[in-house]
């Protein structure tokens, strides 16, 4: 279930072979630093991208497009291993010992109705912020600016074709939906690992660990519920009336309206305890998915099994 990363490796892993790396590039570039007089080295190898400094040399790409045709097909812990020996038999040092900086995880689902039929039924996650700009494209990201954790659900087919991709038959005019978490840098404090390098992906409690942080992470999300059909027989006073009504409104308008009311009303600067904004997502959360008038979603319901079906095939 990973796809691209970002690694460093310290020149001292590569060895005395290190001056001939740029021999086993596909394409390579060199360029000299004016100001330091460093010579650096940029080029490519079955499209991922390597950049050679003195102190050592990053490597970013996809792992899946290294080692099949396209990232539309993801690796298991297997087929991690496997990427890692074959870039190491490309570049001949030992490539499972570099530092990884940046990985994403995730992986498709082959659905019954269209992307953005699933994605309109996801509202918001603790910490992060919605943002939903196409009608195929949902993500969730950090506030600060390094933005090191976003969830990104996507059209996978649809940025396949975006891409020039040319899409394998058994995909053409599916409905793939692709979920996948990004972690951009301090991946020792997000993921509450020492160190990970690239020998750790393909280990089976880290592998364990991450699926669990990506069930979590789905599970984390608000849902829209559906308003049972008999709640009107259920209701017995002027409070479980408004309830009901609220419950539908909530329920049946567009998440991207709330979210906008949310941030007017920070921009406005309407509470002055920021805990307020909080309580107020928490109590429409609560009314919208009320257990006795709501019930979940048939389309969440699928989602929700496909998710869950990851965990069993680890």
């Amino acid at each position: 279930m990973y796809d691209k990363l970002r690694m460093w490796n310290d020149r001292i892993i590569v060895g005395n072979n290190y001056p001939a790396i740029a021999n086993y590039l596909d394409t390579a570039k060199t360029q000299i630093d004016q100001r330091t007089g460093e010579i650096k080295t940029f080029g490519s190898l079955h499209g991922l991208n390597v950049a050679i400094h003195e102190s050592g040399l990053s490597i970013t790409g996809s792992l899946p497009k290294f080692l099949y045709p396209d990232n539309i097909f993801p690796l298991n812990r297997k087929s991690t291993r496997e990427a890692f020996e074959k870039l190491s038999d490309c570049l001949h040092f030992p490539t499972d010992k570099a530092k990884i900086i940046s990985l994403e995880f995730g992986t498709h689902f082959l659905m019954s109705k269209p992307v953005s039929a699933y994605l309109d039924m996801l509202k918001e996650t603790s910490h992060l912020k919605r943002c939903r700009y196409e009608a195929e494209t949902l993500y969730y990201r950090s506030n600060g600016k390094q933005k090191l954790k976003t969830i990104y659900f996507y059209d996978k087919v649809k940025e396949a074709e975006k891409r020039g991709v040319n899409i394998p038959e058994c995909y053409v005019n599916s409905n793939l939906l692709r979920y996948e978490i990004r972690y951009k840098g301090h991946l020792h404090q997000q993921l509450k690992e020492p160190e990970i390098t690239g020998k750790t992906l393909s280990d089976e409690a880290f592998y364990r660990k991450m699926v669990k942080l990506y069930s979590d992470a789905y599970f984390a999300i608000d849902k829209v519920k559906t308003v049972k059909t008999n709640s009107m027989n259920e209701i017995k006073t002027v409070s479980e009336a408004f309830d009901v009504l609220v419950a539908r409104l909530i329920n049946q308008s567009d998440q991207n309206q709330i979210t906008a009311f949310m941030d007017e009303l920070k921009q406005n600067q309407v509470f002055d305890d920021p805990k307020y904004y909080t309580r107020l997502k928490k109590k429409l959360s609560d009314i919208a998915g009320k257990a006795d008038v709501t019930e979940t979603n048939s389309l969440i319901k699928e989602l929700d099994n496909e998710v869950k079906n990851i965990s069993v095939y680890v």
